[in-house]
């Protein structure tokens, strides 16, 4: 069967910092909702195309079907980006997430690594990426303390920034910020910090200090990479990593993507309506669509003045 481009139905969670940007482009989002979901095969959360012959099933089994054709000829199911958007109405838990080792020894899981490209952010807004402090000694008594606040390394961001935060850093995405979420496919977040904040029964949320402790890198921070819409690259590339790549283009009229079949890539529209066209059939690719592009799609072109992203796997892990 010939491979085409996969619209997926977005998969929403109900979270206690929700905000209200993403219903700003989605009128099917439920109210409450701060994570959608929007590629994943992970087993929290599994994708289900909605266009083509395909629609109604699962994103997982029609890799698994046809491997070589979704994929590409270097890669497996060890190889999977999910991507997601977080929509902060409040900040989120300070938090931090395992590497391959740990997250295979003791959750089955992947490790996590992850970057957000902000898609809109409040006036002022930060997100907390890394400590000031050098010790995890430093980092328990400033805990015990009620000092933490004070030393997480605050990074001050607006629409079209990005940063990557590498597995074992300190980080919270802060209020006001909607962003998309780039990352390995994994569901592990150890939640280091909470502000004491309580549900709507008064109960504070779990804590997972002596996991956040094992992983926690003190070294670790990072600073957000500036693409305004004022003065825009036509091309940039904004994450060179081992586990995978995610390069920019600002489009005007017309953008070919060609593959060599090596590996799948996701398409993310960061701008304004626009158009996929594969095989003189089209594709509707609405702003915040995210679209799964199979390896064997070997050209496609979007049509629109628009901003997308292109997440795929490093072809230097898959040579």
């Amino acid at each position: 069967m010939e491979l085409y481009p996969f619209r997926l139905k977005p998969i929403y969670d109900r979270t206690i910092w929700a905000g209200e940007r993403l219903r700003h482009y989605r009128s099917d989002a439920p109210q409450g909702c701060g994570t959608s979901w929007e590629v994943s095969v992970h087993p929290h959360a599994q994708s289900v195309i909605e266009n083509g012959p395909l629609a109604g099933r699962l994103l997982k089994d029609v890799m698994e079907q046809y491997p070589v054709e979704a994929l590409g000829t270097d890669c497996t199911m060890n190889d999977l980006i999910r991507l997601a958007f977080l929509d902060a109405g409040e900040s989120l838990s300070v938090q931090v997430h395992p590497d391959e080792d740990y997250a295979e020894l003791h959750e089955h899981d992947h490790g996590k690594t992850e970057a957000w490209y902000i898609l809109e952010a409040a006036e002022g807004a930060t997100l907390v990426a890394g400590t000031d402090l050098s010790t995890k000694l430093e980092l328990r008594q400033a805990l015990a303390e009620g000092t933490i606040m004070r030393h997480l390394r605050q990074v001050p961001v607006k629409r079209g920034d990005f940063i990557c935060i590498e597995a074992g850093t300190l980080h919270a995405l802060g209020a006001g910020i909607l962003a998309i979420e780039i990352g390995t496919n994994s569901n592990v977040t150890y939640r280091f910090y909470d502000y004491d904040r309580r549900d709507s029964e008064g109960h504070g949320r779990q804590l997972h200090l002596k996991e956040s402790f094992d992983v926690v890198r003190m070294d670790q921070k990072a600073d957000a990479i500036h693409a305004p819409y004022e003065h825009p690259e036509a091309d940039m590339t904004l994450l060179e990593h081992p586990e995978f790549c995610v390069h920019l283009h600002d489009i005007s009229g017309a953008f070919t993507l060609k593959s060599d079949g090596r590996s799948y890539r996701i398409l993310s529209n960061m701008g304004s309506d626009a158009k996929i066209f594969f095989h003189e059939k089209m594709i509707s690719f609405k702003a915040a669509d995210s679209v799964f592009v199979p390896a064997q799609c070997g050209e496609i072109t979007i049509r629109g003045n628009t901003r997308i992203l292109v997440s795929n796997v490093n072809k230097n892990k898959i040579v």
